[in-house]
């Protein structure tokens, strides 16, 4: 038992017991600075059914609300309208437009006077108010990175979703789910039997609930194991940065 604990430690690797995920070293000391996991000798399920807990929403006593923050603090680049963010957050126009206003009093989002043309069945088009997160606000940066570091990571969801594409054999976090957006993909799929639309579907589904875009890349078992051997540049770009695997049939990762 000392012997293979030992192995697992020169492969660099910390098992999580129970939960089938391995989390790399460097990926598990930043995820422990950021308050998401315990010290690495202490690492246990309960780690995971930590980060399942949304305390964002516990926090400002209000779901809703705590979607809607997280959808524009998640895309501080973008400009939504009410429909737009009521689609991307899974909510009805009557709660995202209460919920914006809210945040829209507080001066968190303001609106911008750009103009999305939205087109009616008739053809004609219609200027509609847009929402931005607010760059001036003095307390931006604080309530964003606050917001990244208590947004809880679905791993049961992500992989519910996974198995409706296929038999995956590999499957990994990155990008916004590490809270680094520079990342070339969110998350990487190989599996045996890929159903690239069922993916996309299931892919879909799951961003209401992150409140953003989820940028994915799918490959067949065999592609993944020979982008693996060539040194892929989006596989390296991801592996060689923080990340997590939630599964690896290949033993490969």
């Amino acid at each position: 038992m000392e012997e293979e604990d030992r192995d697992r430690r020169r492969e660099g690797y910390s098992q999580i017991i129970f939960c089938s995920i391995k989390v790399s070293k460097t990926s598990l000391r930043q995820l422990t600075e950021r308050g998401f996991c315990y010290p690495q000798e202490e690492v246990s399920c309960a780690i995971i059914k930590r980060m399942k807990v949304d305390f964002l929403s516990t926090f400002l006593g209000n779901a809703q609300r705590a979607r809607i923050l997280r959808l524009f603090v998640f895309n501080q680049a973008e400009h939504f309208t009410l429909g737009q963010a009521a689609k991307r957050s899974g909510l009805s126009l009557l709660v995202v437009t209460k919920e914006i206003k809210s945040l829209e009093g507080l001066d968190i989002i303001k609106k911008r006077k750009l103009v999305h043309v939205v087109r009616k069945t008739n053809g004609n088009g219609q200027k509609a108010s847009t929402w931005i997160l607010n760059p001036g606000h003095k307390h931006v940066a604080a309530i964003a990175k606050f917001v990244y570091e208590v947004s809880p990571i679905h791993y049961d969801s992500v992989m519910t979703a996974v198995k409706r594409s296929g038999r995956p054999t590999a499957v990994i976090l990155s990008g916004c789910f590490m809270g680094d957006p520079s990342r070339p993909a969110d998350l990487i799929v190989a599996a045996d039997g890929l159903n690239e639309q069922r993916l996309e579907q299931a892919v879909r589904g799951l961003e209401p609930a992150f409140g953003r875009e989820i940028r994915y890349a799918a490959f067949t078992t065999p592609e993944f194991r020979y982008r693996l051997t060539i040194q892929d540049r989006l596989i390296r770009d991801t592996l060689d940065y923080p990340h997590l695997v939630l599964l690896d049939r290949t033993r490969l990762l």
